[in-house]
């Protein structure tokens, strides 16, 4: 699991280090940065996944702009300036800083904190396999390998065991630098996706995402349902999705129709209060909240999804009991299925879904400093508390509301 995150030179974001649970709500007014903390993150990630290009980029969730635009707008002189961002883990931190010296050109970013894989992997076989470790290559893998003392250790090991190998391109040719490179990166921070589901991406069931089995706006969700149906091994999760879409009262079930053709989008949706004759009606005529559920459903409980992303604004289309609840559900989906998630919300309803007694769910105020710098400030489980969470957002005692009336 994600343990922190820091963040340095992004858009509205300075300095900022944000310790994380499981399941991590953002509040605060709008323009205080809750989408830069979840976009910078994004490039954080995309960095991991050496994939900087703007189309990548778009396509995690970052609003792609000028170079001028991402780094912090703090900093008047921005040429030699990066944006830094380290995740850290249980065991390993891992620090990225972009940098891109051509203003005119949002695809010329780079990862400069990205260490030659080719050569680290010489000087450990050099190292190790000649036993040399008070020459300079012990110095060099040192020097290379400061800011990962794990990762060294690690390595250690890997090389260690392979001493007896007598060919040195053997060697190369099994533990080649992509082997390396992804020890100086996780899935869980790769894989990482800001999510803003749309209505109309959700109601198109006929479209498809370059991300598999969902995109940023809901894109691919009917494909990946239609995959589920019709495998056996799968059926148990369809099964799981449906279970929590009974959070709606007038919902009985949903199905694919049979024989469908890989070329016809149908899901029939079935309403308990409607005549026995009428008990189907596609996802065109659904309410939204059920396509946003049902979206949300597939994200928490699909294996084929990231163990670590975001959603942004997750209060979309939901009455704000409902929404106590759906929260209430998701944090118990995130821990059963090993999903760490940051949301927003401007809704007060979602607070009130949120436990704080258990540490994995926490509670974020993100706010602008005097000088207008996002920060974020943890809000602590206190029993002697006596109102709900949405109460005391509501009158002002958590802070994440404008003060200017």
């Amino acid at each position: 699991m994600i343990k922190s995150v820091k963040i340095s030179n992004f858009k509205s974001v300075v300095d900022l280090t944000m310790e994380l649970g499981s399941f991590n709500v953002l509040i605060g007014e709008n323009g205080c940065g809750k989408s830069n903390i979840l976009e910078a993150i994004a490039f954080g990630a995309a960095a991991s996944a050496d994939k900087l290009d703007n189309e990548f980029l778009g396509s995690r969730g970052i609003r792609v702009t000028k170079p001028d635009f991402m780094f912090s707008a703090f900093n008047v002189d921005k040429k030699n300036e990066s944006i830094g961002i380290k995740i850290t883990d249980d065991e390993r931190s891992f620090q990225f800083d972009m940098v891109n010296n051509n203003p005119h050109n949002s695809k010329k970013w780079v990862n400069q904190s990205k260490i030659d894989a080719s050569t680290a992997l010489h000087t450990l076989f050099m190292a190790y396999f000649l036993d040399d470790a008070d020459n300079s290559p012990k110095k060099e893998i040192d020097r290379l390998l400061k800011e990962n003392p794990n990762f060294y250790s690690e390595l250690s090991n890997l090389l260690k065991s392979l001493k007896n190998e007598d060919d040195y391109k053997e060697f190369f040719d099994i533990y080649n630098p992509s082997t390396i490179n992804k020890h100086f990166s996780l899935p869980e921070i790769s894989n990482y996706i800001v999510y803003s589901p749309e209505q109309s991406s959700l109601r198109k069931f006929e479209e498809t995402t370059q991300i598999y089995p969902l995109g940023i706006k809901g894109e691919g969700l009917f494909q990946y349902l239609k995959e589920l149906a019709f495998d056996k091994e799968n059926r148990k999760l369809l099964k799981e999705i449906k279970e929590n879409l009974s959070l709606l009262d007038w919902y009985e079930d949903f199905q694919l129709p049979k024989n469908l053709m890989s070329n016809e989008f149908a899901l029939n949706i079935k309403d308990r209060f409607l005549d026995a004759n009428l008990q189907y009606f596609d996802q065109r005529s659904t309410n939204e909240g059920f396509l946003y559920l049902l979206f949300y459903s597939t994200l928490f409980i699909s294996k084929e999804t990231p163990a670590f992303f975001a959603i942004d604004n997750i209060d979309a289309s939901f009455n704000p009991k409902l929404c106590s609840k759906i929260i209430q559900t998701l944090s118990i989906l995130a821990k059963k299925h090993n999903k760490q998630v940051i949301v927003t919300t401007h809704n007060p309803a979602v607070l009130d879904g949120l436990n704080l007694e258990d540490d994995n769910q926490r509670l974020f105020v993100v706010s602008r400093n005097i000088e207008g710098h996002t920060r974020a400030r943890r809000i602590e489980y206190k029993a002697a508390r006596t109102i709900s969470l949405s109460e005391a957002w509501r009158k002002g005692l958590i802070g994440g509301l404008p003060d200017n009336f």
